[in-house]
């Protein structure tokens, strides 16, 4: 389910996975200016069946400079808080279902979190994603 949130994510942001956007890990040299999507904790899970898992995103957004980290963060920011009903196609080859993000949720909007080692800005956004597994059939 995590590779299909972040090919989401990099239809929504336009943003290239591998390239300015890291799915699970960064390096830690390069690219400078680079946004992390990593499975994170911090929301209690509510399972109305068996279907359904809110999945917690967090994305870290660095640069050299500070408006370019907090640019990208504001980006990830519009291009998914309040959105709902996105259909995404199973990358794992398992047959059943697609999962369907019922709604993604900023829990915060961006936030600062100062300099990592190398002296790169960093912002934080966490999103949930409720999500679970049925299609979005077109007629």
């Amino acid at each position: 389910m995590f590779r299909e949130i972040c090919t989401l994510i990099s239809t929504l942001t336009g943003w290239a996975i591998g390239g300015k956007l890291q799915a699970g890990h960064w390096a830690q040299d390069k690219p400078a200016r680079a946004v992390l999507v990593q499975e994170s904790g911090g929301t209690p899970a509510f399972y109305p069946n068996t279907d359904m898992v809110d999945m917690t995103i967090q994305f870290l957004c660095r640069a050299e400079k500070q408006t370019d980290a907090r640019e990208d963060a504001w980006t990830a920011y519009r291009a998914l808080h309040g959105t709902s009903g996105w259909n995404l196609p199973r990358l794992d080859g398992a047959s059943g279902e697609d999962y369907l993000a019922m709604t993604v949720e900023a829990i915060y909007a961006p936030q600062y979190l100062g300099e990592d080692d190398n002296r790169r800005h960093l912002y934080s956004i966490n999103f949930i994603f409720r999500m679970e597994e049925g299609s979005c059939v077109e007629p």
